[in-house]
């Protein structure tokens, strides 16, 4: 029963430690009094009798520490004396506590605001079932990649797997929301009948899509999104089976999604939908257009490997139909769907999180400096310690605790500022960003931190530990806690260190920078100013005419027009192939251009340039011959020595309804200059654009105006409105907000990474500045001689500006080296500079030395005007 009753005073010592204390002093007590006792009965006197009891028993604290040892929880004891202790300590010393707990606080703080976008953007799983099993997949086919698919590709995928146990398909497009009131116009999803159930358990009320709801003489059914069923019908809970007007018919609802859905699905894809229906999926019509985003629920015990091997064979697999077209370079690429949902922004939330811990390190050398030269400081106060009975160990794990407790302050401090950051982060972030609404600190966030200010105090605590280690108490007692040239070496290290790392943070900053700058100047193919757009569901080209002339009538507005697809607008594109005359049937299906339905005037209310050529006219219809404007890049490609105008194109168009694609000639009657419809850095395809009534679409109208015009948008819905109430209005918006979308992301990288070289240089300005007004402090009396034996004064700044720059110099060189390893991989974040850009170095160097020469001038003057008599009597 030994072990029960060692854990019974075990215990009792943790949770009664006054009682068991004082139980242990009386006992203690008593033997001593016992043989005080016994002296006394052999003939000592009382005073005589007490001394040689004591000398018999031994020293008495000992004899308790020992005991409480065994005893009791001695660490414990221990530890919280330490704490109590560095809280004395930093209490006594509140500046070198609040530099440390704030540049702590500005290092961990920045780690745990990108921490807290990576685990949210990269590390969380999707919140849908079975998220690691979700694929999507992509259709490849020409010079097209990451493209979507037809039915006829879906259909046969599903006849072929064996590694998918559900595969189903979603198109978005623009609609009116079904119900009574105002038309408001939404998102709508185009679904397959297994679609919702892939990434939604159940709905909220009712039921998904069925295979009944696609047979021909089944009821129009829909299904709303909980948003939608609150807004447009006051959250009835008797909505399932109701008929709701949609359009000019009329929709079952047969169920309502949970309220927390939304939609994490790359490529602009929006996250909310509010109305959805279904489409059948079957194999009759080979050679349709592409247009469904295919989402694949793998088996159990499959992977995306052997998925990916299964989409090359179905691939190879699918072949000539109807005997005049093939799709034989057909390629199928299937993803992870966590991993391919962020796989824009993945390469740049990395390098920041790189980035910021680089920020990490350079708070660390500063913290470490700064104990370094609090541990020169009380370099008596440890010497005494330590000549009074005091272990390394000890003396080490005091160091440890005090350490550890500056990086829990520097935490909390932290969790402040990375809220802040966060917020700001928020504030800023680019559209790719937009979906991901988890942005909020949780418990992994929190663990996150707290885990690396344990890691930061042990990485800032390294010097000083070595330093308490190596304690010679002969030489110590000597230098009476002056500094030592081993410490100076340390401080210079670290200073160094500071400076190489903050040289790479400014290296990669100016890069993205100047990358920012370069985009700014791109030449986007259109001028933005002064015009607004918004969008409306498919008119008919009668309507959509008036409404130009109406619009155009109104003061201040210079031309009205329409398109099918805005350019730099994240939604579903237009793309198809296209092929000249006497093209081999390998040419027909290897190039695709992104086609566009467009009102005549698109190009001059856009202020585009027609290089050669004529605009439409209202006469280019369906009853006239077929005809098309292209741009520059697609005549050079097709034509690069020949004028492309009369030439004839094979394009797609629907000139017998909305979506009802056919292939048809058509002659070229204009040429434009290439717009960038997908991105300002990146051609992504050629473009061809057909007259609005070979190809009715929803539109967005456009509007040139001669300036600001006061409620222009409110006008406009007006002009819809007085031809059609049933129309709904949507996204107006200027065109230069979609300018300033496409440059978002490269302005993020660039305002987060221009914040962190700044705190960069902010601390490694700090870090100069400490050790050199430190080192002049140290060397008062050295100072003193120097001038007293005829120094000059500028010698002395010499001397202490030279100390500083030697560091900065070294931690230039130092970066530079590391910079021209690391700057490659921001290659893929880059546009217009290269990143061994000379320029951008030359800058940063010249930065870097100026503020050092600043940061080290202020310590130098003041050993400047050190008086030599004081300094003398001093020392």
């Amino acid at each position: 029963m030994l072990w029960t009753q060692r854990l019974w005073l075990r215990l009792q010592t943790l949770f009664r430690g006054g009682r068991v204390a004082q139980q242990l002093h009386d006992e203690v007590q008593f033997h001593l009094d016992q043989q005080i006792a016994e002296n006394i009965a052999a003939g000592m006197s009382p005073e005589k009798a007490r001394h040689a009891a004591k000398r018999t028993f031994g020293n008495v604290t000992l004899v308790q520490e020992d005991a409480r040892r065994t005893w009791g929880w001695m660490w414990l004891e221990q530890f919280a004396q330490d704490l109590r202790f560095g809280a004395r300590s930093l209490r006594k010393s509140p500046g070198f506590a609040t530099v440390a707990i704030l540049t702590l606080a500005l290092g961990i703080g920045a780690n745990t605001a990108i921490f807290s976008v990576v685990n949210a953007v990269l590390l969380r799983t999707l919140p849908y079932p079975d998220a690691d099993r979700l694929a999507i997949i992509w259709s490849g086919l020409g010079s097209v990649n990451r493209a979507v698919a037809s039915t006829y590709e879906l259909f046969e995928i599903r006849q072929r797997t064996k590694e998918f146990d559900q595969i189903g398909g979603i198109w978005v497009t623009n609609g009116t929301l079904p119900g009574e009131g105002d038309p408001e116009q939404v998102k709508v999803g185009i679904v397959t009948s297994n679609f919702l159930p892939i990434l939604c358990p159940r709905p909220a009320l009712g039921r998904f899509f069925q295979a009944q709801d696609e047979a021909p003489n089944a009821p129009w059914t829909v299904v709303l999104s909980h948003g939608a069923w609150a807004r447009r019908f006051g959250s009835d809970p008797s909505i399932v089976g109701k008929s709701v007007r949609y359009g000019d018919a009329s929709a079952v609802v047969i169920g309502v999604l949970p309220e927390d859905f939304r939609f994490y699905l790359p490529g602009g894809f929006p996250s909310n939908v509010d109305v959805f229906y279904s489409v059948p999926v079957d194999g009759s019509q080979p050679g349709g257009p592409g247009w469904l985003h295919l989402i694949g629920h793998l088996r159990p015990g499959s992977t995306i490997t052997r998925a990916q091997a299964e989409a090359d064979a179905i691939a190879t697999q699918i072949h000539n139909w109807d005997g005049n077209q093939n799709i034989n370079g057909l390629r199928l690429s299937v993803y992870s769907l966590q991993a391919d949902d962020v796989r824009e922004v993945r390469g740049t939330l990395l390098l920041l999180f790189g980035g910021v811990g680089f920020v990490l390190m350079i708070a660390c050398a500063n913290v470490a400096n700064l104990l370094l030269a609090r541990s020169t400081r009380r370099l008596r106060e440890t010497t005494v310690r330590a000549a009074l009975g005091a272990s390394r160990g000890r003396l080490i794990r005091q160091l440890l605790t005090e350490n550890l407790l500056l990086a829990a302050i520097g935490a909390v401090a932290a969790l402040g500022v990375g809220w802040l950051a966060l917020r700001a982060i928020l504030a800023a972030r680019p559209p790719s960003l937009l979906n991901f609404n988890r942005l909020t600190p949780d418990f992994t966030v929190l663990a996150f931190t707290f885990l690396v200010a344990i890691l930061a105090s042990a990485f800032f605590g390294l010097a000083p530990l070595f330093a308490a280690g190596r304690l010679n108490l002969t030489q110590s007692l000597k230098e009476g806690g002056r500094s030592t040239a081993a410490r100076n070496r340390w401080t210079a290290f670290l200073v160094s260190a500071e400076v190489a790392l903050g040289f790479v943070l400014l290296a990669g900053t100016g890069l993205l920078m100047r990358t920012f700058m370069n985009i700014l100047r791109v030449d986007p193919g259109f001028r933005a100013e002064n015009v607004l757009s918004f969008q409306i569901s498919t008119p008919k080209y009668e309507m959509l005419h008036e409404l130009q002339q109406r619009i155009a009538a109104l003061p201040g507005v210079q031309s009205v027009s329409a398109v099918s697809h805005l350019p730099l607008v994240e939604a579903a594109n237009w793309y198809a192939n296209y092929w000249k005359e006497g093209a081999s049937e390998e040419e027909q299906h290897t190039v695709m251009a992104d086609h566009r339905s467009i009102l005549p005037g698109y190009f001059n209310t856009i202020g585009a340039t027609l290089l050669r050529g004529r605009d439409f006219t209202e006469s280019d219809d369906a009853a006239h011959q077929h005809v098309a404007i292209i741009d520059d890049v697609l005549a050079r490609e097709l034509w690069p020595n020949e004028d492309a105008l009369g030439k004839k194109l094979n394009v797609s168009d629907s000139p017998k309804g909305a979506y009802q694609f056919e292939r048809d000639w058509a002659v070229v009657v204009g040429i434009v200059k290439h717009i960038q419809c997908h991105s300002l850095t990146v051609m992504v395809r050629p473009q061809i654009y057909v007259p609005y009534q070979l190809a009715p679409r929803p539109v967005s109208i456009v509007i040139l105006t001669a300036g600001a015009v006061p409620d222009l948008g409110a006008s406009a819905r007006a002009q819809v409105a007085f031809l059609n109430k049933d129309m709904a209005v949507s996204q107006v918006a200027p065109l230069t907000d979609y300018l300033t979308r496409a440059r978002s992301q490269s302005r993020f990288a660039s305002l987060l990474a221009a914040s962190l070289g700044a705190i960069a240089l902010l601390l490694a300005c700090i870090g100069i500045y400490g050790v050199l007004s430190y080192s002049v402090a140290q060397r008062t009396g050295e100072i003193g001689v120097r001038m007293a034996i005829g120094a000059q004064r500028w010698d002395v700044l010499r001397m202490v500006l030279g100390q500083g720059l030697t560091s900065a110099a070294l931690g230039l060189t130092a970066g530079l080296l590391l910079s021209l390893i690391v700057m490659p991989l921001l290659a893929g974040l880059l546009f217009g500079v290269t990143p061994a850009d000379p320029v951008n170095y030359i800058l940063i160097c010249a930065l870097v030395l100026t503020v050092s020469t600043l940061a080290a001038f202020l310590p130098a003057r003041h050993a400047m005007g050190i008086n030599p008599i004081a300094a003398l009597r001093h020392e």
